[in-house]
């Protein structure tokens, strides 16, 4: 057996390594099966049609009619996928999962770097499990790709050090700078929350080097702002002035007048904590456990980088949880420290804390065995079949054993670290049962499913839909993704002398027959919009 022992902890490499490949393996075939997902109708519908919208025009840089209020870069993986696999939710994405995957090995490295392989196994365990993590993580936006170019950032301001031959030195300075720039390009100014967060770290670091050193940082972060100057400058060119006010109005927007200022002082805070169950039980013990045993760099890193992280949100008007996704790897990377300390020490408090934490996923998988159980009996739910109603509550119960055994004997020599990480493991597989089967990741299969019926589907493939009048923005964004052809037109403007096909709100219908001559059919009707053939 390849254990690694020291102080009695034992993590066992083999059993790490094949659940690490199951979740690998199960996360990415969940994401296959588009027939149980749908995209979420603000942002993921929007960033699809945008990204669809490059395609459809071949224009990388000014798809858009007017100034946008993003960089384009937040869609270009996105046109990208669809490009090379077509367009469908799988494609829409795949990118977020790629670079959720790549982020974690990221996350690894670093954590590795400063605290050893134990905990940085730990960290990919309690990063994936985290719901928020889980969720970005299969869906459509650019945000793990904007994470995983901080993260690179982070690993090479990390890894510079004065014991470093200089061509190193230089070469890490320089791509830490150039990978903290680049996001600008993909994320706006929201790039400006890691940027100030992560400001204590870059001064600690840089201080004790020489200039000859530090002026590569500064000349990687001006390099990696190339791909941002260069869009400004065709998008200028293209709209003028507005190009430039429009990015800045929505940072004004989202940070001042979106709500009531300090909107997010409780926001955050709450609903970080809550979308980081369960690792947020061990944020306490890792925060103690760091700023006594660990350097001023790691202290930076992981306590005061996500403090003023979600400190600077908390003073803003926006209420959006993923604005904090930036904190969630660093709170994950805390909360195994946490961990390892539970398991090193077995203080009072650690194992309190190992009681909380055996207590809660308890109740939690106690629930889920329970759900499971009484659903295939009862069919609340159809989205299970025998054998997925059998895997899930045979996990739960094991999930229920180790929690159990978790709470009762963390005295105990056998109870290691494989204990925890199990349950780890188990949440994360049974979240992505939920996502393949759409209990998770599937918000409007309603509406997808009335676009497939075959003879709507027949009707949408042969023949231009016109969008008319004023619908609602949820399902004018829906429509215009899963319509092939569309074309969004005012009633005045329908086409006279043709037959044609359109989709109608319910309030619009009825003012039709005023506004056009010819007769109209309502071939279907889907809650407040009308499928409508006019001859």
């Amino acid at each position: 057996m390849m254990d690694l022992k020291e102080d009695n902890l034992i993590i066992n490499k083999r059993l790490i390594l094949f659940l690490i490949s199951i979740l690998l393996l199960v996360s990415f075939c969940s994401i296959f099966f588009i027939e149980n997902h749908s995209l979420v109708a603000h942002d993921e519908s929007l960033y699809a049609n945008r990204a669809k919208l490059i395609i459809d025009s071949n224009n990388w840089f000014t798809p858009f009619e007017n100034a946008h209020h993003k960089t384009i870069g937040s869609y270009w993986l996105i046109a990208l996928s669809f490009k090379i696999f077509g367009i469908s939710e799988f494609s829409a994405r795949l990118p977020s999962f790629i670079f959720s995957v790549l982020s974690s090995f990221v996350l690894f490295k670093i954590i590795k770097n400063i605290g050893g392989l134990k905990i940085g196994l730990i960290s990919i365990f309690t990063l994936s499990s985290s719901f928020i993590w889980f969720s970005y993580s299969r869906y459509c936006s650019p945000d793990t790709f904007y994470i995983f170019l901080n993260l690179l950032s982070i690993l090479y301001l990390i890894k510079t050090n004065n014991l470093l031959k200089e061509h190193k030195k230089k070469k890490y300075l320089f791509l830490s700078g150039l990978f903290l720039s680049i996001p600008f390009f993909v994320r706006s100014y929201l790039q400006l929350l890691p940027l100030l967060s992560l400001i204590p770290l870059i001064l600690f670091k840089i201080k004790n080097l020489r200039y000859e050193n530090t002026k590569y940082f500064i000349i990687g972060f001006f390099i990696g702002l190339i791909p941002l100057i260069i869009y400004y400058y065709i998008s200028y060119s293209a709209y003028g002035v507005d190009s430039l006010i429009r990015p800045y109005m929505l940072l004004h927007g989202k940070t001042l007048t979106e709500n009531n200022i300090f909107e997010g002082f409780l926001f955050y805070p709450r609903n970080l904590i809550l979308l980081s169950t369960p690792f947020f039980i061990f944020l306490i013990n890792g925060t103690r456990y760091i700023l006594k045993n660990k350097s001023i760099e790691i202290q930076i890193l992981l306590v005061f980088t996500p403090f003023i992280n979600i400190f600077v949100l908390m003073l803003t008007a926006s209420k959006y949880s993923h604005y904090g996704l930036f904190t969630i790897p660093l709170l994950a990377s805390n909360a195994s420290f946490g961990i390892y300390e539970s398991f090193k020490k077995k203080s009072n408090g650690s194992i309190y804390t190992l009681k909380i934490f055996g207590g809660l996923m308890f109740i939690i998988n106690t629930l889920i065995f329970l759900s499971s159980i009484s659903n295939f009996h009862l069919k609340i739910l159809n989205q299970f079949n025998l054998i997925e109603v059998l895997i899930i509550s045979l996990l739960a119960l094991a999930a229920m054993f180790l929690s159990l055994k978790i709470f009762y004997k963390t005295n105990s020599k056998s109870f290691n670290f494989n204990h925890i990480l199990s349950i780890f493991f188990i949440q994360i597989f049974i979240l992505s049962i939920f996502f393949t089967n759409g209990i998770i990741g599937n918000p409007n299969n309603e509406i997808k499913n009335f676009i497939y019926q075959s003879d709507v589907k027949k009707i949408i493939k042969d023949n231009q839909i016109f969008l008319i009048g004023e619908l609602d923005n949820k399902n004018l964004n829906l429509l215009k993704f899963y319509l092939p052809k569309t074309k969004l037109i005012k009633k005045t403007q329908i086409p006279k002398l043709k037959t044609i096909y359109g989709i109608i709100s319910d309030k619009d219908i009825k003012e039709f027959n005023d506004l056009i001559r010819g007769e109209f059919i309502n071939l279907k009707e889907f809650k407040d919009i009308n499928l409508i053939k006019i001859n």
